[in-house]
């Protein structure tokens, strides 16, 4: 009768220490997973108050630069190699700052200003109805 006792508090022990390392280890997954970084990266928006499009826009509206009709739209888009981007001209980088990092292209009457790093779509400089 004791051996069975024994057996049985022995088998006990062994469940209690194997659900805690198990427990243990579901921990650490938890916690790599908590500092893993996100699956998607962030969309690179660039945001802008209506005065500093506005100066873009009027900067910008007299150069001579092929317009891409079939180029992404949306923020986060990543543009094709074979969409050519411009260097903002050294006026708008002097008034906006922010944009220092940025190149641009047209799409239809749009301004679309893309992460020279990645080329990511970071705004979209929609033409203003009063433009």
């Amino acid at each position: 009768m004791t051996f069975s006792l024994r057996r049985s508090s022995f088998l006990a022990v062994a469940a209690a220490v194997a659900g805690l390392i198990a427990l243990w280890a579901s921990g650490e997954n938890v916690q790599a997973q908590a500092n893993a970084p996100p699956a998607v990266t962030p969309a690179p928006r660039l945001t802008l108050t209506a005065e500093q499009e506005y100066i873009i826009r009027e900067i910008l509206k007299d150069t001579n630069v092929q317009k891409e009709n079939s180029a992404p739209e949306t923020i986060g888009d990543v543009v094709p190699d074979d969409v050519k981007l411009y260097p903002l001209p050294a006026e708008v980088m002097q008034k906006v700052p922010q944009a220092r990092s940025h190149m641009f292209f047209v799409r239809d009457d749009e301004v679309m200003l893309v992460s020279s790093s990645d080329r990511r779509v970071a705004d979209v400089i929609k033409k203003k109805s009063t433009d």
